[in-house]
């Protein structure tokens, strides 16, 4: 079985116009997308499509018309040229947990019968998500490296004219993660530096961590919330989301239960 846990710290780091950090242990979860149905037999607090301790929903990423994620993620690389056959998904994400989920960022590992591909999305509080294709030349050295213009509504206090970098590497030892937020200048004004090790995936691994972080997701967003207060009584400047409306682009929408794209 190649799904997993991945047991984890992230950092976030502000530089300017004030510095800023905090920190928070949480839980990530590595799904083979081939492997969903039979964790949803195998699994007792876990289910597809359906409410349970922790559960996986197809409609919770990115849709392009189809009914699984898998699919999906199969037409995103073709629209990206991608003519190579799709032989596995590993997608590392926040799971539901008792109905609710909320993504800040998620991961999907693709491999093909040509070259590995990597897929970044982006998520928001407006019921947004972007993804980002990454060409099979970005990976270095079992690193990827990703530079790309944001081009989406994070947080009011980066601009969407900044610019991403995205470093990733997954090997034996876990996942390392480092996000790059650059302004139009070039000065680096956010970091965030992710850590997580594997563990095995089990129905008692499924209530462990469902006791020892509970209601993680709904912590998560409550924390974004928190952090934006503080920066909000620091007085850093802050942009709304009507501004620089049409530099927002490739979006999803949360529209009708599902992640359409934005007309």
């Amino acid at each position: 079985m190649k799904s997993e846990f991945y047991i984890s710290f992230v950092r976030h780091i502000r530089y300017f116009p004030r510095r800023y950090e905090f920190d928070y242990n949480f839980f990530w979860t590595k799904f083979e997308l081939d492997e969903l149905d039979d964790l949803d037999r195998r699994t007792t607090f876990f289910s597809r499509n359906r409410f349970n301790l922790l559960s996986y929903y197809d409609n919770d990423h990115f849709n392009l018309g189809f009914p699984t994620t898998r699919e999906n993620v199969g037409a995103f690389l073709r629209e990206n040229g991608v003519t190579a056959e799709v032989t596995s998904v590993e997608l590392v994400t926040n799971p539901r947990v008792l109905g609710y989920t909320f993504n800040p960022v998620s991961f999907f590992f693709i491999e093909t019968t040509s070259s590995p591909y990597l897929v970044i999305e982006i998520g928001n509080t407006f019921s947004e998500c972007k993804p980002y294709f990454v060409p099979s030349e970005c990976l270095v050295a079992g690193t990827w490296t990703f530079t790309a213009p944001k081009n989406f509504y994070v947080s009011p206090y980066t601009s969407v004219e900044n610019t991403l970098t995205f470093r990733v590497r997954r090997d034996n030892r876990g996942l390392v993660i480092t996000i790059d937020d650059f302004d139009q200048k070039g000065n680096l004004e956010v970091r965030a530096v992710y850590s997580g090790k594997g563990r095995a995936w089990s129905t008692g691994e499924v209530l462990k961590l469902f006791l020892s972080y509970p209601l993680i997701t709904l912590r998560i967003i409550w924390a974004i919330h928190y952090h934006a207060l503080k920066l909000f009584i620091f007085k850093v400047p802050h942009r709304k989301k009507t501004q620089d409306a049409e530099l927002q682009t490739g979006v999803f929408v949360w529209s009708k239960r599902s992640f359409r794209r934005r007309p």
